[in-house]
């Protein structure tokens, strides 16, 4: 925990985990540590982003079934996405990269552009899950659907709304 409070004193645009990891860093950031329970949804997580992004000056996107992303006040959700995409390894990891492209491109639009990677990255899972038989049928189709992704598609599926 000790590396992360490091890194979040570096001020990073964006902050990105699951619901558990946002809680035990928000905690943490406040003073009280304790071990990252990994039973925790994004809802479950909506205030410890309000005042992880209050304390840190960052914006926290918290993965899961809707992703919550906020600076502190405002909070939207993105409610694109299929639950078979946690059974593939790393996209955690690949939606933060895409977050970072995301906000590179528009850093002064941050909460935008991370809402916008979050969603894309939920649709093309929702697309590459109308092909598949499964995880690792739907890794190929994802991959497959976000490298083909077009504006019409985005636009018929983009579910972004204020929380």
């Amino acid at each position: 925990m000790k590396a992360c409070l490091e890194l979040v004193g570096l001020r990073p645009s964006v902050i990105r985990g699951n619901g558990s990891e946002i809680i035990a860093l928000s905690k943490a950031s406040v003073g009280a540590t304790k071990g990252v329970d990994s039973s925790h949804e994004s809802m479950d997580a909506m205030e410890a982003a309000k005042t992880l992004a209050q304390s840190s000056g960052a914006i926290i996107a918290v993965s899961g079934a809707v992703d919550i992303i906020t600076y502190g006040h405002q909070v939207v959700g993105t409610h694109n996405g299929v639950p078979m995409m946690q059974k593939i390894t790393a996209t955690g990891c690949a939606v933060t990269a895409l977050i970072a492209a995301f906000v590179a491109v528009d850093p002064l639009h941050a909460l935008e552009a991370t809402a916008s990677a979050l969603s894309i990255f939920g649709i093309a899972g929702e697309m590459g899950m109308d092909m598949a038989n499964g995880p690792a049928s739907l890794r190929m189709h994802f991959i497959d659907s976000l490298y083909n992704l077009d504006q019409a598609s985005v636009s018929s599926r983009l579910k972004i709304t204020s929380l």
